[in-house]
């Protein structure tokens, strides 16, 4: 099958489409809760080995369990690591009041990680279905590597997914593209951090003086932190949680303060950790202590992505397809096999909009159109 047959081959499949992602996303499965991400991976691992993949299960105390699936390819090379996550951020239950749907008229499928990932991993079963329908293999190895705490910041899975990046010659991350349908080259990097004030209580109206506010100093540190901001290298950093106080007559003895930070360029992300380490109180009665730091390093717009982004865009233009790219402020697992030197694309799954939203959808027509250059990609490692 040439390439440019690979789309109709997909429009051909709407309705596989369709029924493999109502299949997944009636299987909730909140990042927090083990035994529903669990089942989720049973599904996943029972439709793999039908489809041809060699299934191992990674087992996780805390989380999901990791599914670690492989197409043998031909060819020389390491092949193609394509990752994606089937945790989601939505609650046992939320079916009830956001049921799975599809609107013929506007093209749409609704439900709660249509778009925030499974439709991501089913573009990318159906593009192993396009190949081995033509009696096409992927050209070196193809690994699908599905993770159960994307959500949460992949702490449990990271390990996992680096060792996998190193073992191949390029990433395929079937998160969601940018709305407008623009595949990623870039994400910035996430920080999250957390201060603890630990000050001296005291009563508010008769002995103000001897207290330290833990309060106060809150209010200091939030200021310092909008500081760090530099909108022309795109870093941001916001207090985004805070917490203080026991009742309105009491100087407040402890306050905590959460901040998210967000970087495209490493010496951005040691800049603001420096300040934020360094940052002292103005009241010295008052300790402070700070936890966290970079959750995920800057996936940079590097030569590399930026040449296997190319590679799409040619692939795509056999059919007509035209794509662009897009530097975006939210970190996925890319942001990790990118830092690491391993070329990556990302945003190749779901079109649509709304994660994490009451209108999360995927565009049906367009998303087919992924699953042909996820097909193409894996035939051209």
């Amino acid at each position: 099958m040439p390439n440019p047959d690979l789309l109709p081959a997909a429009r051909a499949r709407r309705t596989e489409f369709l029924d493999l992602l109502e299949r997944f996303v009636s299987v909730e499965s909140p990042t927090r809760d083990k035994a529903a991400c669990d089942r989720m991976a049973d599904l996943l691992e029972t439709t793999l080995r039908a489809d041809g993949w060699s299934v191992a299960r990674d087992p996780r105390d805390a989380v999901g369990d990791v599914v670690c699936a492989t197409l043998e390819g031909d060819g020389e090379g390491r092949g193609t690591l394509v990752l994606a996550h089937y945790d989601t951020v939505w609650p046992i239950g939320t079916l009830a009041t956001m049921p799975y749907r599809v609107d013929a008229d506007a093209d749409r499928a609704y439900g709660p990680g249509t778009l925030d990932m499974k439709g991501g991993i089913v573009a990318t079963l159906l593009a192993g279905r396009l190949l081995a329908a033509d009696g096409r293999r992927p050209l070196g190895r193809a690994t699908l590597l599905i993770t159960s705490d994307e959500e949460t910041g992949s702490a449990h899975s990271r390990a996992r997914i680096e060792a996998e990046a190193r073992a191949h010659d390029r990433v395929l991350v079937v998160e969601a593209a940018r709305d407008d349908g623009a595949l990623k080259v870039g994400r910035k990097g996430v920080g999250d951090y957390h201060f603890a004030f630990h000050g001296i209580s005291a009563h508010a109206g008769n002995y103000p003086d001897d207290g330290a506010s833990a309060l106060v100093e809150l209010a200091h540190a939030a200021l310092f932190v909008r500081s760090l901001d530099d909108r022309e290298a795109a870093t941001t950093a916001h207090p985004t949680v805070a917490r203080a106080g026991s009742t309105t007559n009491v100087i407040a003895e402890h306050a905590l303060l959460d901040v998210d930070v967000r970087v495209l360029r490493l010496d951005e992300a040691e800049r603001v950790d420096a300040a934020l380490r360094a940052w002292e109180p103005r009241d010295v009665r008052v300790r402070v202590e700070l936890t966290g730091g970079l959750n995920r390093p800057p996936m940079e717009p590097t030569p590399a992505n930026l040449a296997l982004f190319e590679r799409a865009r040619t692939l795509a233009a056999e059919w007509g397809g035209a794509l662009e790219g897009a530097v975006v402020g939210g970190g996925s697992d890319g942001n990790f096999t990118s830092a690491l030197g391993v070329p990556t694309l990302d945003g190749i799954g779901g079109c649509g909009q709304g994660a994490h939203a009451r209108t999360e959808h995927v565009r049906i027509g367009d998303t087919l159109e992924r699953v042909a250059l996820v097909a193409a990609l894996l035939a051209d490692a």
